[in-house]
């Protein structure tokens, strides 16, 4: 079976566009990371998403060489009437592309799924739910296992995926492996998604920031409905054509996407600081600073805190010599008691907590807290 120039040319700017904007993510990402924890501390996830460069840019080499390098043994009576030495040839080579195709697809998947169990792991740390996401990875695992018996074992010879014309119906069609495949595949995104949704809809979050993250979860349920086109096209006999390549790509360059766009967004959030307050409103109490004075508002008065230096002297002490540097001041118990003394100290302790809702999503941690109450200070004074 051929395919026209408008197809081919069609097929090509789409998988260039996709692929263009999934390295970009993982560029992106690496990137982000690697400023954040450096080279050495990156993830398991990360060095995932790291070698699925590989797998993700011989999936459009290897898709784009079956429709450019002059078909496959995926033939009509026509075509294989018409078969010349040099058609021939070029069809073998074509055949030998699908294969490469189909197991760099099956690494590319495979490896954001692992991605995304890292990040579900991390979700439901202390959780119920940890059990089952354990329960998912063996799946995975079984699946990915399964799915590669099958791919090596579905034609033989093994020679015969790139016969032409085929020894076999399963050489071209690949029917039992992708039956296998599309099984394991489907119901693995399907189990992360089932577990993913609760943990959205309990988390203490805006429903604008919400949002966000069911867009992503929106995009796993697209992965899902590619992944079931490409087996439409690729197995009913009716609708087999090419047309399978363009969801099978569909189908990866997303499952990259969504691999990619929680850490994107927390960098995205760090650039642009209004993204992290988006739906959040504003504390009644705030906390300023003029004067050289530390003025905290709250329960709609001014309370005026003393300056302190990095060695703990307030103001008032930089006027008094008698003062050590440790604010420990050592005076006569009793004028009738020579002998005893009394240690009075003053501590000021400043508590400030500064947390970032980006980092909770990139580390895999549902965010809950309000930025409100980010930059907050307390003071507290012990004698």
């Amino acid at each position: 079976m051929s395919t026209d120039a408008k197809f081919n040319t069609e097929f090509r700017a789409e998988t260039t566009a996709l692929y263009a904007v999934g390295l970009t993510f993982i560029v992106l990402r690496l990137g982000s990371r690697i400023r954040k924890l450096g080279l050495s501390r990156l993830q398991p996830d990360d060095w995932f998403m790291s070698q699925n460069i590989l797998w993700y840019t011989l999936l459009y080499v290897s898709a784009n060489k079956v429709i450019f390098g002059g078909g496959s043994n995926f033939m009509t009576q026509e075509d294989i009437d018409n078969l010349t030495p040099e058609s021939r040839a070029m069809r073998i080579a074509g055949s030998k592309w699908v294969l490469v195709s189909e197991e760099s697809m099956v690494l590319t998947i495979w490896s954001c799924k692992v991605c995304m169990l890292f990040i579900y792991r991390r979700l439901t740390q202390g959780l119920k739910e940890l059990k089952i996401v354990n329960v998912i990875s063996i799946y995975i695992l079984v699946g990915f296992v399964a799915v590669q018996i099958a791919l090596f074992t579905n034609c033989r010879p093994f020679s015969g995926y790139w016969s032409v014309p085929p020894t076999s119906t399963q050489c071209w069609s690949y029917y039992n492996y992708e039956i296998v495949e599309g099984c394991f595949n489907v119901s693995a995104d399907l189990a992360l998604l089932i577990v993913g949704m609760p943990l959205l809809f309990k988390a203490r979050i805006p429903l604008q920031q919400k949002l966000i993250l069911m867009t992503i979860f929106g995009m796993g349920m697209f992965v899902i409905a590619a992944a079931l086109l490409c087996k439409v096209y690729g197995l009913y006999a009716p609708l087999v054509s090419y047309s399978y390549l363009n969801w099978f790509y569909r189908e990866a360059s997303v499952s990259v996407y969504v691999t990619n766009i929680p850490v994107i967004y927390s960098l995205l959030r760090e650039n642009f600081p209004g993204m992290a307050r988006w739906g959040y409103s504003r504390s009644k109490g705030s906390a300023t600073r003029s004067q050289g004075k530390d003025r905290i508002r709250t329960g709609g008065k001014d309370i005026t805190m003393k300056p302190f230096s990095r060695l703990g002297r307030t103001s008032d002490d930089l006027d008094d010599p008698l003062k050590t540097q440790s604010q420990e001041h050592i005076i006569s118990y009793a004028q009738n008691e020579p002998g005893h003394l009394k240690i009075h100290k003053d501590v000021t302790f400043s508590v400030q907590k500064e947390s970032s809702e980006g980092d909770e999503l990139e580390a895999g941690r549902m965010p809950h807290h309000d930025p409100s109450h980010d930059h907050s200070t307390t003071y507290i004074t012990a004698r």
